[in-house]
């Protein structure tokens, strides 16, 4: 029938795209995480779009954290294909602020922020990168009314990177060291976490376009962050 030859144009598709990108994914992949080579494959169409899709349902859902293994294994096969796009660390395109919107800790299942009320952003942890200074700050949550604040410097590095399918030079990675950490609680005095204080850390730089942001921390973790604009319009 023709909606069957239309399957198998699609998928035929899917396979001959996969094919030219599959040269271009990181060398260290894990394949497994992602769900196998067909669902690399199945998903490579948009993989921009879909990921995004996944991660604004997954905000917008009753659930505190959505746990699926076929999600994670979804998030995990995405960000592989991104990577493939050769969009990595550009220091003009970083500037400014980035709300996160998921956060996968290791072998841990991916977590999705949640707003606090629809329309504002005051649940969403804001990393703010300044280029001037190469540095960026990052809040986060502790208990109901307390928050971290850590500001990190960071430089570009030559030790992790890529080539685009014409030869260019992607850089992947950037050095960071935490230069300040302090904790505040409600309306008590500020504090400072000089144990907090490390160097030796680094981001890499999996996709990043003018409206999301994929990182990989030296510890594992994977972090999506959205445009602030850019998740107000995903909301609305």
């Amino acid at each position: 029938t023709s909606l069957d030859s239309g399957s198998i144009d699609a998928s035929e598709g899917l396979k001959e795209k996969f094919a030219d990108l599959k040269g271009l994914l990181p060398e260290n992949k894990d394949v497994v995480k992602c769900g196998g080579y067909y669902n690399l494959q199945k998903l490579c169409g948009n993989p921009k779009d879909e990921l995004v899709k996944t991660i604004v349902d997954g905000i917008k859902s009753s659930d505190k954290k959505v746990t699926t293994e076929t999600n994670d294994e979804k998030i995990e096969a995405l960000a592989t294909l991104l990577y493939a796009e050769g969009k990595g660390f550009e220091a003009d395109l970083v500037d400014g602020d980035w709300a996160e919107v998921l956060t996968k800790q290791g072998s841990k299942s991916s977590s999705f922020q949640k707003a606090a009320e629809k329309g504002e952003f005051k649940g969403f942890p804001i990393n703010t990168f300044d280029i001037d200074s190469m540095s960026f700050e990052v809040g986060v949550k502790v208990l109901k009314k307390g928050r971290v604040y850590s500001k990190v410097k960071y430089s570009p590095s030559t030790d992790a990177f890529s080539k685009t399918k014409d030869g260019k030079i992607v850089l992947r990675r950037i050095g960071c060291d935490i230069a300040k950490a302090t904790f505040k609680f409600w309306k008590l005095p500020t504090l400072n976490l000089f144990f907090l204080k490390r160097k030796g850390g680094f981001l890499e730089f999996v996709y990043m376009d003018n409206d999301i942001r994929i990182t990989r921390g030296n510890r594992g973790g994977l972090f999506v962050h959205f445009r602030p604009e850019f998740l107000e319009a995903q909301l609305a």
